[in-house]
């Protein structure tokens, strides 16, 4: 059966990105002949439309080139999305000051963002990176709403930061060393059939 080369597949992506956006302006000028016009709707559904919309595009576009070279897309796809999202969450009720801890979802998306790319690709070191990413912030998140969203409803943090400074400083300390931990003794990707030649050739 004939095998075809890495590079001949990612010299793919740019023709498959370009029928994508042809596709895409083909349609859009479709619907403004029929009376329809995409950025009107978009608009008056939301300008963060105009964020989130590329976003599913770049996430769209993370399965075109042959794997693993879409995880920049689906990384980038993830943040974007995520990120209009949030706007989205915060004109509706006028809680922009949730920014003080919303910004870890932008950190939990990345991760996720990974994490699903790393499984869909068969990647293990990529599902193994992800979830930790995700993990910890999805951890500083829930630190962050407790803590900002207590000072928000009542002007007073939850706890006596001058009293409590110390556990606080410590349990960061502890953190980011099982963080560091856990990195280092990750599993290494699996070996694949394309890393057969540069290991035989170094070996010889």
């Amino acid at each position: 059966m004939q095998m075809t080369h890495p590079e001949a597949r990612s010299d793919r992506t740019p023709v498959a990105l370009g029928i994508m956006f042809v596709l895409v302006g083909v349609a859009a000028l479709a619907l403004r002949q029929t009376g329809v016009d995409v950025v009107a709707v978009i608009r008056d559904a939301g300008w963060q439309f105009f964020i989130i919309i590329p976003g599913l595009a770049l996430l769209a576009a993370s399965v075109v080139p042959a794997p693993p070279r879409g995880i920049g897309f689906a990384v980038a796809g993830s943040i974007v999305t995520t990120v209009g999202l949030i706007l989205l969450y915060q004109e509706a009720n006028d809680h922009f000051e949730s920014w003080a801890y919303a910004w870890t979802l932008i950190m939990a998306a990345g991760g996720a963002g990974t994490f699903v790319y790393g499984l869909a690709a068969g990647q293990r070191d990529m599902v193994a990176s992800g979830l930790r990413t995700a993990a910890m912030a999805a951890v500083l998140f829930v630190a962050g709403f407790w803590f900002f969203e207590t000072i928000f409803e009542t002007g007073r943090a939850p706890v006596d930061l001058a009293t409590w400074w110390p556990v606080i400083v410590i349990a960061a300390g502890v953190l980011l060393t099982l963080g560091a931990l856990v990195t280092r003794t990750s599993p290494n990707r699996e070996l694949r059939g394309d890393d057969a030649p540069a290991l035989e050739g170094g070996l010889r």
